[in-house]
């Protein structure tokens, strides 16, 4: 999981929390994920997914918008 997110486990997830289909594909395709959404993200993966994953993310996102 290192390197990109899982974005399977992220909608799995995103899912159980009661995000809709429709909004985990828009993150998807903008490959970013609310911040409001984050935190129970990161504690309800067990640790598959870390907070550095999403600094990870927030850095590529505005590496390509430069």
């Amino acid at each position: 999981m290192r390197g990109t997110l899982n974005w399977d486990l992220i909608e799995r997830i995103a899912g159980e929390l009661g995000v809709t289909s429709h909004a985990c594909a828009k993150w998807r395709q903008r490959n970013s994920i609310p911040h409001k959404w984050r935190l129970s993200i990161v504690l309800k993966s067990g640790g598959l997914v870390r907070w550095e994953d999403f600094v990870r993310m927030d850095r590529q996102r505005r590496s390509l918008l430069q």
